[in-house]
């Protein structure tokens, strides 16, 4: 049985990476940081492995014997005294060195859509998008295998979109950031876990002269909607679940939400930054690795509505 090693194990995405990678005969050891992390990687079917943080020592005993590792421990903001540097970049370079130690050639990493349009568009030209674009260059300069997904939002049960838009809509009233006409194109969280799995099980590929064997692909659903639609498509959704989705859409200016933003008193100037870049991109390519159509948003929406708590 293959052995895959999973940092941020016991996250949104991480859950559920755990479930298609076990489903395909891989044993996965999920590593982790607490014990409710331990208690959900073992529910998912992994085997948890308790690592103090993202240092090589750590790291290389857990990667030992696994055939490639998938990195998802990341952070889309800077809270209780994390940063992007330490985390993203600096995190980062440690899994490639634990890799190599550990005899590891493959990598699989989660950065994000818009990385690519770093100093061309100002809402991808900041701290967080920096920290993947650094972390990207310390994977394709490491001389392993590494395949980067550049996600957009992604959506299932408990994701932290649909949880708050969910929260917003029974309390009666949805905070929209402008005219909410910037673009997103959200995937569901399957196609994602399978995307992953897809990629650590595909062949090597053989890259030309001078070229390294890395891979980039968007990892994005086959609908780019704008902000305000993908609201009323969740409110459908919660309706057709008999959610509470009777709700007054609040309008907030941009320069309001960087304010709020700068002031510590709204969204993280970053995460308002993702919510605003209106990057897209092509799901072709993905769908090429799966082997099969992505999953419709409405599909997508309603899966996420039903695995969610009232409460979140």
């Amino acid at each position: 049985m293959p052995r895959l090693a999973l940092t941020g194990a016991g996250g949104f995405v991480g859950r559920h990476v755990i479930s298609a990678a076990t489903a395909e005969g891989w044993e996965v050891a999920g590593l982790v940081r607490s014990e409710e992390s331990a208690r959900t990687v073992t529910y998912a079917g992994g085997a948890p492995v308790m690592v103090p943080g993202l240092t090589v020592e750590a790291l290389t005993s857990a990667f030992v014997g696994a055939a490639a590792v998938v990195h998802l421990a990341q952070i889309g903001s800077e809270k209780r005294g994390e940063t992007f540097d330490a985390v993203n970049v600096e995190g980062t370079r440690a899994v490639a060195a634990a890799a190599r130690a550990a005899g590891v050639a493959r990598v699989v990493y989660f950065s994000g859509l818009g990385v690519a349009r770093y100093g061309m568009a100002p809402r991808t030209t900041d701290r967080y998008f920096l920290s993947k674009l650094r972390a990207e260059a310390a994977l394709f300069e490491s001389g392993l295998e590494v395949l980067v997904f550049r996600p957009s939002y992604i959506v299932g049960p408990r994701d932290g979109l649909v949880t708050s838009l969910l929260k917003q809509m029974a309390a009666g009233e949805v905070e929209q950031v402008g005219d909410g006409a910037y673009r997103m194109q959200p995937i569901a969280v399957r196609d994602a876990a399978g995307a992953v799995v897809a990629g650590i099980g595909g062949p090597t590929p053989a890259p030309g002269p001078g070229r390294g064997p890395h891979r980039v692909i968007d990892l994005v659903g086959p609908q780019a909607i704008t902000f305000h639609d993908f609201v009323d498509a969740l409110a459908a959704a919660a309706r057709e679940r008999r959610r509470p989705a009777e709700f007054r859409l609040r309008t907030i200016s941009i320069e309001e939400a960087d304010r709020r933003a700068r002031d510590g008193t709204g969204m993280p100037a970053e995460e308002l930054d993702c919510l605003l870049c209106d990057e897209i991109g092509d799901a072709r390519p993905l769908e090429a690795l799966l082997g099969r159509f992505l999953t419709p948003l409405e599909e997508a929406l309603s899966a996420a509505v039903r695995g969610t708590p009232p409460r979140g």
